[in-house]
């Protein structure tokens, strides 16, 4: 339906006011522009509503004038409200009505209006809007109003949220690409024109019945191919230990490697390669693990410590870009201790590549640099990098519908005893992570009852995507999975601030899927069981539910606990009632919380383990799910054909399925809510046509299949078989019982309906664009004007649409859904913008993204209702099957929501389980119709009007037609192209069947070619089309081309289907031209080229009295004039046939490559044939293959008359024969050209097509000088725009003093300088003075204007920025071999691969490699004939050379390998290079490399190469075995005969810059000035100019720079030669901005080529950068460039320990509690641990100060370059040879507490780079632990400055003693703290990322001095204190318990410090005595004071 409405005038208005006129339709408004006007408007404006939604009976359009101002808001003057019930019945209305007031009075103002109505059936958009008088503005201006795109808030309030947005993405260092940075790029654009909107919008049709592959098709079946997962493994960093000796063990999928065990040290270097090797499905692959986890090593190896692990399912890294993560650090933590915080960073590169892929080369690690760790995370783009733990919680509440036999052995056995009712002990399973956890067993019950929670705790958001949820069967052997189902996290989960909520899912039921249950041992399909591969058994459903909660806020540091619980341990928790009530009224499952939330007092405490935890539920509520309603599948099966023939021998039927409802095995069960036999007989069944409820004895009977019915055969001359179905169509109709949730499937359909019509328009877009057509870029403005009003659409009908029942995640769904749609509106709006004829393909490509994520937006993750299968009987046996999605035939009451195949007759392939890809046992054509029970009277409303029913109470059992209306068919098959090779030969015999209904008809067959040209028309006469009549155009059958190769002895051979859609011609209908198409052949998964046809279905006129005939304006009507007279075929018509041209084709004829064997025999005389649209060209036939494979006549060509379109033009066909004997000729190999593109003479394409380009080309380069100037600047600005911001690195940054000594000597640099240098500008961003393509493109705008003028002035300025000279030159490193940077050198001379045997060159698979035969080097060139007359000589003789044998000298340099695969089973390798060229081999075997993946090699080769005896240059590298052959690694190929004779001049690479001497001395064997001046005479151009600051060459005028200053800066006299040489090389290395002649010449370089194995052909075995130069004999060669690779410097370093403070005091006296230290320093360097060296002990010191004057004396060779400290050591106890490893130049400080009788005490540690160390402090005082922070300053580089002394800190990870000593102080309150506590807390301690917390231990006073060995023998010292140059004896404090010694010291250490203390005991003591006398005197005197009377 399409609704237009054409505002005409408007009269009666009052005043003059600007005025506005809105329409509303079905609550979508629009708007005209703002008139300013008085009494009357002309305002010609035309509106249109899309297809969309019923008829228009009932519906009215309202009509409001409205006055406009700036300031106040519109006031309305008048409403018109019209109903359009009228309208639809007359189609066309032209209205003159008064408008309406506010008080319904009829006011004088009038409007004149233009209604247009076109009914839904009817064709969209034909009618054209010219009919309306008025011309249409740009439809940009017609409005609709849209919540979505109107400025809501005043201006003030946006701006403040923007800056708020704004400061959060600066705020955070990894944005989040999701779509609110994609809203906020929109909103400034948006915030300009806030109301133009799209409007006037019909949307196109969608076609289901033969839209693309049809359902059921069996392509989709996952293939499994060969993966290579490559894990580098190159240091930690942060690792949590003490004195740890850490390895790091990596796991992915089952295999497991570990790299080898560092001692003493947190921060390893390990830099080790591992591989992988997996042959599994892209999805299995993306379930798989990748676990890194660190490990301390103990002395045995099975009680190593783990330290850390870090988890990720290798999806994460197929997502990211070419399936890699380069050089990023995996946070590792402890699974057992949850709240420990980060336990380290291991640094990895990850990649994923199949078979084939050849990522980029990530550029050389930089080893040893720590900065920047959380930046840098192996974490997916959008992730935070603080990660809070999160609890993961799966409630498994019940199942029903599981299956009730077990299969198996002992299933078996009892049905053997006929025991049927073998019934299952479920149980589930479900994996998340690595976690996995079970819920109890439930014995023999087929609806179990489990009510469990398992609780899985993981960081968040988990690095994984999968939740796997399976069914298992606890038998008594082992258990069997029975189904699988797998929740996606995307999906039931959003990381968007603005509608993002957390993983959340039901309560709601998961369907589950498998295999057919067997009665069989075993089950052939069981890893459909497993989950790999689409279930055909539905196998019951599942209740389940899912939940996160995020435990936010940070997590508290506590130490490491040494709990050895499991983390996958299994707790059965038995909780309270209480707790469970509370925990299931908490906020649903999937909000996100607040932040405030987790800090109240019932918030969740953090769980202290990753352990997986058991819980008992409560049931779920009887009303927590929707209630249940009676749903009708009905279906009528129109047509069966195409089956397969060797089903013949029974007869066949039909079934159809939902759940367990329809199955001929399960007919009692009706609905799969009963889960007993008692519940099932009281199920209510809706009723079938009646409103009314049904009585007991008026319940239908279910028809739960077809009738079996003969197969018989098609008509015409297939083998296929066909159902009797002419007259008769059964119908099924069966009834089942579900739970109300359809609204979700609603939804559902309305997201892919704005999908569907989006990818149909980017197809149409793609093929107009392949035509070169003029209608693409309106298509593409259409189809984005499509998806901006769908997106509209759908978010003004959420608003609306009703949830019953709504759980968690449909919420947050349908809140998703209407942000998403609304943000499309806005991108698809931005598109529509920006659309030029210059950005279409960009357009198309993000319109493409946007299209995937309108698909992954409309799957539901939550289906009610099972899919539907259909199944085919033969006899009583399941033969073939189909299963379609129930929201695709779901019905409902608005047609947007309307499933796509809902009462449509659709096309059904049906496919044997098991069977290969590719194989189809039937092809149906069945409507049907899925809907709710009360809406079943709906579901025969869209079947043909001449089906009638027969006569029955109910729904139909079938339907019959007593009259027929017949088609005719015609195939108007052209050619096909690509086809697969069947034969021995390399080529094929094909033919095609082309089937339609119950038809088939055969081409003739067309034998040896690839590429047949049929040439013919099939035509279906009397053919019988179902389906409504009004619908055909939209929904015409499906035409099913199958291509076989004809073979005489032995059945036709399958060699691929196509698929295709009939254009229909009604009677009424004009008669259209047809046109040709291509249609894509496949074979299973795999392409098989393609057909180009055409296919009309002509409706047959019945106005005559005779038999039906063909209308008379179809041409030709009469098809008697295109019978062929010889073979009886009718020939295409002339309107279809393409228009033929007279065009010559020239070929190069240069020689056969690499012939091998043909029947046992040698090539001796081949002659290659060229086939072209039935033309032959044939060369000469070579008399002796061996002695010279080159031909000596060139040139040959023939005149063929091709089509004029080049698409349509047929491939070229290169056939290599043998002629033998006796005229016998055997083929040798063939070739397909497929596209002819390519050769064709350049500057003879389409005028027209030039003519655009130059004005497009024309509107962009601005003119003059201001826009010369201004372009570049743009470029630069734009650049600097989009470039993320990066932190300098260290050689960047600003080193004032040092900047004199980055100079380098030239005397002191060789090649690795200039490669060094090179690698740095690689890596970081490209410069501007170096880079040939860079400078290339830079100024490619100058050339436009340029050619301009030079047309005027004769000659040019190339406006090109003049380059400096480097310090140091550089060189250029591709990424990729040198043939993918030059389109492999074929620029005149093309190398086609020939193939022989099945499968040809586009087999696959293992086998494909093995038909490769040889090479022919030729080329072609087409052109049309007329034009040949003006050519005095073919065209492509042009530039060739001589083809003359030659002799070589190659030079090939081999600088290094990387990534090698493992060749021992250590995991290493012991690599060498072998080359060869024919017999002439070279290798370095006697110089292998030990034990090295990445071996640097530094060689040179040189080998006499003979062309064209020797073409091809193989560089191989093996694996060196002391015992048996050497083992090949990996090998490449070179082609040497395309890179001498090319025009990129690839012999010898062009250098940065000219110098006659040095380390970059010229080394070709040409001079620049000669070979410009080469180039100028090949070219016809006269000879160069030289001026001062300038080349003229022709009429382009070079700037050159006039001298360049040598780099030592003396300026010597440059001679005018040399400058001359630098300004032709300036030429040379910009030739290819030469109009019309430049080409670009290859630059001095180092290529990275892949290495591939002859066994494992497309999986990297590693690259290997090298480089080729060519000489000609006759030429001397210079000498070669000296590559060796550079030995490391041996450097002595000298460390003296003089003094340490402040050093922690561990030791507790028992007698005194005073606390002491006994201290010694321990050090090395890393690599170097057995050199460990140690200070002598500083006995009991009690303040921290330790005297020492120790020297430590290490040797180490040192690479200055690589900052890398080179060690050559045996690698394991049972190695026979050394190996050398690198490790970053650090040395390792370690203070230790020195014990007796125990273990010594580990105090700190101080690791210091030393290329880029920390300066110490000058006194104790000023050292703190800033120091020790990562990048603090101020650095120097110790080999720059020899020498350097001061104060250092010594660190240690607060452990649990120091938290318990800090709280034994805090308790004490000590008054008097220790010097060492005295100062600011950020000086003491400090806190990592990981939550560690480091605290300071001590201060180290050390010197360091750095000599190499030389210059240390001079001058040698001893180690400790001795000779010579011996260190002077500590003056230590003689501290001891002998008072006697030293009773001084000992006063003072033990009296002294407590004086107030002693003096209080003291007195204390003598108070004590005093009383103790006291009062043992007091009873004495007492008595005798008493008694002394007495005795007085």
């Amino acid at each position: 339906m399409a609704l237009t409405v054409c505002v005409r005038h408007l009269t009666g208005l009052p005043g003059t006011h600007d005025r506005q006129v809105r329409l509303c339709f079905r609550g979508f408004t629009q708007k005209t522009r703002k008139i300013h006007c008085g009494r009357e408007a002309d305002v010609g404006e035309l509106f249109r509503w899309p297809h969309y939604g019923s008829p228009l009976a009932g519906e009215s359009l309202s009509v409001q004038v409205v006055n406009c101002s700036r300031v106040f808001s519109p006031r309305p003057l008048g409403t018109l409200v019209i109903s359009l019930q009228q309208l639809q019945s007359a189609g066309h209305l032209v209205l003159r009505e008064a408008l309406v007031d506010e008080r319904l009075r009829v006011s004088p103002i009038q409007v004149e209006l233009d209604l247009k109505y076109q009914p839904p059936e009817g064709a969209a958009g034909t009618w054209a809007e010219e009919d309306f008088g008025t011309p249409i503005r740009d439809s940009l201006e017609l409005i609709i109003p849209n919540v979505g795109f109107q400025d809501m808030e005043p201006g003030e309030a946006q701006l403040e949220r923007r800056a708020v947005a704004l400061g959060r993405r600066l705020a955070r260092s990894l944005g989040t690409q999701d779509d609110e940075e994609n809203e906020l790029e929109l909103e400034p654009e948006l915030e300009e024109e806030p109301d133009v909107e799209i409007s006037g919008v019909v949307f196109s049709p969608l076609k289901s019945r033969a839209l693309g592959l049809p359902r059921g098709d069996p392509f989709k079946v996952c293939k499994a191919q060969d993966f290579q997962v490559g894990v580098t493994v190159l240091e930690a960093q942060k690792l949590v230990g003490v004195n740890i000796n850490p390895y790091v063990a990596v796991r992915v999928g089952d295999q497991r490697k570990v790299t080898a065990t560092l001692r003493g040290t947190n921060c390893p270097f390990y830099n080790e390669y591992f591989l992988f090797e997996f042959h599994e499905t892209r999805l299995h692959l993306q379930d798989l693990l990748l676990e890194i986890t660190a490990f301390h090593s103990q002395t045995l190896p099975f009680m190593a410590t783990r330290i850390g692990t870090f988890r990720m399912d290798l999806g994460m890294a197929l997502d990211q870009p070419d399936g890699h993560f380069h050089q990023k650090w995996a946070p590792l933590h402890d699974p057992r201790d949850t709240r420990a915080g980060t336990k380290g960073f291991v640094k990895i590169t990850l990649s994923v590549r199949a078979r084939g892929d050849l990522p980029l080369p990530p550029p050389p690690p930089c080893p040893g640099t720590s900065s920047d760790i959380e930046k840098n995370l192996l974490l997916p783009h959008g992730v935070q990098a603080e990660r809070p733990w999160a609890r993961l919680r799966v409630r498994v509440y019940r199942a029903e519908g599981l299956p009730t036999v077990r299969t198996g052995l002992l299933g078996s056995l009892a049905r053997a005893l006929h025991d049927q009712n073998v019934l299952l002990d479920p149980y589930v399973r479900v994996s998340f992570l690595g976690q996995q956890g079970e819920t109890s067993v439930r014995g023999e019950e087929t609806a179990p009852k489990w009510n469990e929670q398992l609780s899985f705790v993981e960081l968040f958001p988990p690095l994984t995507r999968s939740l796997r949820l399976q069914l298992r069967d606890n038998a008594p052997l082992v258990d069997v999975a029975l189904a699988t189902h797998v929740l996606d996290l995307r999906q039931i989960s959003n990381s968007g601030r603005a509608a993002g909520f957390n993983p959340t899912f039901g309560p709601a039921w998961v369907p589950l899927y498998g295999s057919l249950p067997s009665g069989r041992l075993r089950d052939d399909l069981q890893s459909l069981n497993e989950g790999l591969g689409e279930g055909i058994w539905f196998r019951g459903r599942l209740l389940v539910a899912v939940s996160m909660e995020v435990y936010e806020g940070r997590v508290e540091p506590k130490p490491s606990q040494t709990t050895q619980r499991s983390g996958l341990s299994r707790l059965t928790g038995k909780k309270k009632k209480k707790k469970e009530k509370t925990r299931q009224g908490q906020t649903p499952a999937g909000i996100l919380q607040p932040a405030s939330a987790s800090t109240s007092e019932d918030a969740p405490e953090i769980p202290s383990a990753m352990e997986v935890e058991v819980e008992d539920l409560l049931p779920l509520p009887e009303n927590a799910l929707a209630s249940f309603e009676d749903f009708l599948l009905f279906g009528v099966l129109f047509e069966a054909t195409m089956i397969d023939p060797s089903l013949a021998k029974k007869p066949i039927s039909l079934e159809i399925s939902i759940g367990h409802a329809g199955r001929q095995e399960e007919q009692s069960g009706q609905g799969s809510r009963a889960d007993e036999g008692s519940e099932s007989s009281t199920l209510e069944v809706q009723p079938l046509l009646e409103s009314e409820d049904r009585g007991a004895g008026q319940e239908e009977q279910e028809l739960l299949g077809t009738p079996a019915q003969w197969p018989e055969p098609v008509d015409g001359n297939g083998p296929y078989l066909c159902l009797p179905l002419r007259h008769r169509k059964p119908c099924l109709h069966v009834w089942s019982c579900w739970e109300d949730y359809t609204w979700r499937l609603q939804s559902s359909n309305s997201v892919c309906k704005v999908a569907e019509r989006l990818d149909h328009g980017l197809q149409e877009v793609e093929k107009m664009q392949r035509r070169s057509g003029p209608g693409a870029c309106t298509r593409l403005k259409q189809t984005l004007e499509e998806l901006v009003a769908g997106s509209r659409q759908f978010c003004h009908g959420a608003e609306r649409r009703t949830m019953t029942r709504p759980n968690a995640l449909d919420r947050c769904r349908a809140k998703l859904l209407t942000h998403s749609l609304n943000l499309m509106a806005r991108q698809g709006l931005r598109l529509l913008r920006s659309l030029r004829l210059n950005n279409m393909q960009r357009t198309v490509v993000l319109a493409k993204k946007l299209l995937a994520r309108l698909r992954f937006l409309a799957q539901e993750p939550q289906p009610p209702l099972p899919d539907v299968l259909v199944w085919m009987f033969s006899g009583q046996r399941r033969v073939a099957y189909a299963r379609i999605p129930a929201q695709d035939i779901l019905y409902s009451v608005v047609e947007e929501e309307r499933g796509r195949d809902c009462g449509k007759i659709q096309s059904l392939l049906l496919t044997v389980p098991g069977a290969a890809p590719g194989e189809v046992c039937a092809k149906l054509e069945l409507f049907l119709w899925l809907g709710l029970g009360k809406q079943a009277k709906a579901c025969t409303s869209e079947l043909p009007m001449d089906l009638l029913p027969e006569p029955s109470s109910g729904l139909p059992q079938s339907l019959y037609r007593d009259d027929f209306r017949y088609f005719q068919l015609r195939a108007h098959l052209y050619q096909a192209r690509g086809v697969l090779a069947a034969d021995d030969s390399g080529l094929s015999d094909p033919f095609a069947r082309v089937l339609i209904s119950t038809q088939c008809q055969t081409t003739r067959v067309l034998e040896q070619t690839l590429s047949p040209l049929w040439d013919e028309l099939l035509v279906f006469d009397q053919l019988i089309v179902d389906g409504r009549r009004e619908h055909l155009r939209e929904e015409p059958p499906l035409v099913v081309i199958n291509v076989f190769d004809h073979n005489k002895f032995g059945p036709a051979v399958f060699l691929g289907r196509a698929f295709a859609a009939p254009r229909v011609k009604l009677i009424e209908d004009p008669y259209q031209r047809p046109e040709l198409q291509f249609f894509p052949l496949r074979k299973g998964p795999q392409a098989a080229g393609e057909v180009i046809a055409t296919f009309e279905l002509i409706e047959l006129d019945y106005s005559g009295h005779l038999e039906p005939s063909v209308p008379s304006d179809v041409e030709p009507r009469d098809l008697a004039s295109l019978v062929e007279p010889i073979s009886g075929h009718l020939s295409l018509p002339p309107s279809v046939r393409p228009v033929l041209r007279a065009f010559r084709v020239e070929v190069l004829f240069w020689g056969l490559r690499g012939l091998g064997r043909v029947h046992l025999f040698e090539i001796e005389k081949p002659q290659v044939v060229l086939e072209v649209a039935g033309r032959r060209v044939e060369s000469e036939v070579l008399p002796n293959y061996r002695e010279n494979p080159n031909f000596t006549e060139l040139v040959r060509h023939v005149t063929v008359d091709l089509p004029e379109q080049p698409y349509l033009q047929p491939p070229l066909s290169i056939l290599v024969i043998e002629r033998r004997a006796f005229g016998r000729t055997v083929l040798v190999g063939s070739h397909i050209v497929p596209h002819m593109l390519r050769f064709i003479l350049q500057g003879h394409e389409d005028p027209q097509e030039e003519e655009e380009t130059e004005e497009e080309t024309r509107d962009l380069v601005p003119h003059g000088p201001q826009g010369e100037k201004s372009l570049p600047e743009a470029g630069t600005s734009r650049q600097l725009l989009k470039a993320p911001l990066k932190k300098l690195t260290l050689g960047l940054l600003g080193q004032g003093p040092e900047l004199e000594e980055d100079i380098p000597d030239p005397e002191e640099m060789d090649w690795w300088s200039k490669y060094y240098a090179s690698l740095q500008e690689f890596q970081g961003q490209p410069s501007s003075d170096d880079e040939m393509d860079e400078a290339g493109d830079a100024d490619g705008t100058h050339l436009i204007s340029g050619d301009r003028e030079a047309q005027e002035q004769g000659e040019t300025d190339s406006k090109v920025s003049v380059p400096r000279k480097k310090a140091i030159a550089t060189l250029k490193i591709y990424n990729s071999s040198l043939e993918d940077e030059f389109s492999h050198f074929e620029d005149w001379l093309s190398v086609f691969p020939l193939y022989r045997g099945q499968g040809g060159q586009d087999g696959e698979g293992e086998g494909a490699s093995g038909h490769f035969v040889g090479k022919f080097k030729g080329s072609f060139l087409i052109y049309p004939e007329s034009e040949a007359k003006s050519f005095s000589e073919p065209q492509i003789s042009r530039g060739v050379p001589q083809n003359r044998p030659i002799k070589l000298l190659v030079r090939v340099y081999i600088v290094k390998a990387t990534n090698l695969a493992p060749a021992d089973p250590n995991g290493k390798a012991d690599p060498y290079v072998v080359v060869s060229a024919g017999k002439e081999q070279r290798d370095t075997k006697e110089r292998y490399i030990p034990k090295q993946l990445n071996p640097i090699f530094g060689e040179v080769l040189e080998l006499s190469v003979s062309l064209p005896a020797q073409p091809e240059l193989t560089v191989a590298v093996f694996d060196h075995d002391l015992v048996g052959s050497d083992d090949l690694i990996g090998e490449t190929h070179i082609d040497l005969e395309n890179r001498f004779y090319s025009h990129h001049r690839a012999n010898c690479g062009l250098a940065s810059q000219y110098d006659v001497n040095g380390y970059n001395a010229w080394r070709d064997a040409f001079r620049p000035s000669q070979i410009l001046a080469g180039l100028c005479q090949r070219c016809g151009l006269p000879v160069p100019e030289y001026r001062a600051g300038a080349v003229k060459v022709g009429s382009r005028v070079f700037l050159t720079p006039s001298e360049a200053p040598p780099p030592d800066d003396r300026k010597p006299k440059v001679t005018s030669e040399a400058s001359e040489e630098a300004q032709a090389l300036h030429v040379l290395r910009r030739w290819q901005e030469m109009p019309g002649l430049g080409i670009q010449l290859v630059p001095e370089h180092v290529e990275t080529r892949p290495l591939y194995h002859p066994r494992s052909p497309g999986l990297l075995q590693g690259s290997l950068h090298m480089w080729i130069d060519i000489f000609p004999s006759d030429v001397p060669a210079p000498p070669p460039v000296d590559i060796k690779p550079r030995q490391p410097i041996s450097y002595e370093l000298r460390v003296v320990i003089w003094n340490t403070d402040d050093v922690a005091l561990d030791d507790v006296n028992p007698l005194t509690g005073e606390r002491s230290s006994d201290i010694y320093v321990k050090s090395w360097v890393k690599g170097l641990e057995q050199d460990r060296q140690e200070t002598d002990v500083h006995f009991n010191s009690l303040t921290g100060e330790g005297n020492f004057n120790w020297r430590f004396v290490f040797r180490f060779d040192y690479l200055p370059t690589e900052r890398e400290v080179s060690v050559r050591r045996k690698p394991g106890p049972f190695a026979l040879e050394e190996a050398e490893f690198r490790q970053p130049a650090v040395l390792v400080l370690q203070v230790w507490d020195y014990d007796r009788i125990s273990a010594n005490d580990f105090l700190g540690s101080l690791e210091l780079q030393l290329p880029d160390m920390v300066r110490g402090a000058r006194d104790p005082e000023h050292c703190s632990v800033r120091l020790a922070l990562d990048g603090a300053g101020p650095r120097c580089n110790l080999f720059r400055c020899h020498r350097l002394r001061g104060w250092w800190p010594v660190v240690k990870m607060k452990d649990m003693e120091d938290v318990e000593r800090e709280a034994r102080e805090a308790q004490a309150g000590k008054k008097r703290k220790r010097k060492r506590r005295a100062g600011r807390p950020e000086d003491l301690e400090f806190t990592d990322t990981g939550g560690n917390v480091y605290i300071l231990t001590g201060k180290v006073e050390a010197e360091f001095e750095l000599l190499t060995v030389e210059e240390a023998e001079k001058r040698p010292v001893g180690k400790g204190r001795k000779e010579p140059e011996p260190l002077e004896k500590p003056n230590r404090p003689k501290t001891s318990f002998n008072w006697f010694v030293n009773p001084l010291k000992t006063f003072i250490f033990f009296i002294w410090r407590r004086y107030w203390r002693i003096l209080v005991l003291l007195l204390l003591a003598l108070i004590t005595i005093f009383l103790l006398l006291v009062f043992y005197t007091i009873p004495g005197q007492i008595s005798e004071v008493i008694f002394s009377p007495v005795h007085k």
